[in-house]
């Protein structure tokens, strides 16, 4: 099997790019058609000067579609340029938007650790055909948006990747690793550029909205804290679920607390790694353990098997790689076939969470 697949390594190539051709432009068809998490709307009152967080805090609801805003003052405020169409085109662009750093991420990736050009078409494959990045451009969700800029600070060791990675913190629940990273590291200039893009989004809303400035800077967290977003495939959301009643706020505060505490505490063992690409895909892997996240969220496990392709020689990136293909193909399958979430969820955190720990051993440097 093995002697087939090297010599007909080109045919099969070929095979793979014309089915995930027909994959993509299926996602394509289905992103133009929903976008339904683009959040346009939220964009569109802030620039018609309505403060949304208060809006949608005062009646406990969004108003359109799944856009509920529960994102950093700053998305709004780049978001200008969508909210000069309607709703059918603004959705078509922030598809295209989104295809770019679907392409990009992987190349980006792939050239900086030098991945032979057969592996780099293979892994751009993968990405643009795994479940995730076709539920982010179908749903028009920031994952991608978020992956790319998450990524930066790794690939480009210059200031202005370090002020670029604080578009990030768009995302809370993802973003947040990039700033941890930074003060676990004591890289404390690195953090103050990240928090400009933050800042400047939060001044830009605040002022533009006639909001009290300490108000609004704490009602992204209230309104994230009022939907109750929780899943059951991470540390918070089960500490939600197990042991804080829905109305016991400070205790929320207190878990998410908790969850950063041992968040540090990795984030000191993976650091203390000599690979870079390891470092990068092992931290970008901690969202996914710490706080609540979706199924398209789990394009963050990408660059773990970029590493893993390059490396796999060794047995543990033998394992990294095909778990994370089971994840981006198979994962949802069993999920529905077995229907057992509150069972197989947790399975999956303590696999990752086992990976990661294995992982972020102390290990000679790998090419």
């Amino acid at each position: 099997m093995y002697n087939f697949l090297v010599k007909n390594k080109k045919n099969i190539l070929y095979l793979l790019i014309f089915i995930s051709l027909a994959s993509f432009i299926d996602t394509i068809r289905k992103g133009l058609i929903n976008g339904c998490d683009f959040q346009w709307q939220p964009a569109v009152l802030f620039w018609e000067g309505i403060n949304h967080y208060e809006k949608f805090i005062n009646n406990n609801k969004s108003d359109f579609l799944c856009q509920g805003g529960e994102y950093a003052h700053l998305l709004q405020v780049i978001l200008y340029p969508f909210t000069l169409l309607k709703w059918e085109f603004a959705r078509g662009f922030w598809l295209l938007t989104n295809i770019v750093f679907a392409i990009s991420i992987p190349l980006i990736i792939c050239k900086k650790y030098n991945l032979s050009s057969y592996k780099t078409i293979i892994l751009l494959l993968i990405f643009l055909t795994c479940y995730p990045t076709r539920m982010t451009l179908n749903y028009g969700q920031q994952s991608l948006f978020v992956l790319f800029f998450l990524i930066l600070p790794f690939i480009y060791k210059t200031k202005l990747s370090f002020l670029l990675s604080g578009f990030a913190s768009v995302k809370y629940s993802t973003g947040y690793i990039i700033f941890l990273n930074y003060l676990v590291k004591r890289q404390f200039k690195n953090f103050l550029l990240a928090t400009v893009p933050y800042f400047l989004g939060w001044i830009i809303y605040f002022s533009y909205t006639n909001s009290d400035l300490i108000v609004n800077f704490f009602e992204p967290l209230k309104w994230i804290l009022i939907k109750n977003y929780t899943r059951d495939a991470d540390i918070y959301s089960l500490i939600q679920i197990y042991l804080i009643n829905e109305h016991q706020e400070i205790l929320k505060y207190l878990a998410i607390i908790f969850v950063f505490v041992l968040n540090i505490f990795l984030l000191i063992r993976i650091n203390r790694l000599s690979n870079n690409f390891l470092k990068m895909s092992l931290i970008l892997i901690c969202p996914l353990v710490f706080f609540p996240h979706s199924n398209y969220d789990y394009v963050l496990l990408f660059p773990l098997a970029c590493y893993s392709l390059l490396n796999f020689n060794v047995l543990i990136n033998k394992i990294n790689f095909f778990f994370v293909i089971y994840f981006f193909y198979f994962s949802r399958l069993i999920k529905h076939l077995l229907n057992i979430d509150y069972i197989y969820q947790p399975i999956l955190l303590i696999f990752i969470i086992v990976l990661l720990l294995i992982n972020s051993q102390q290990r000679l440097k790998e090419n």
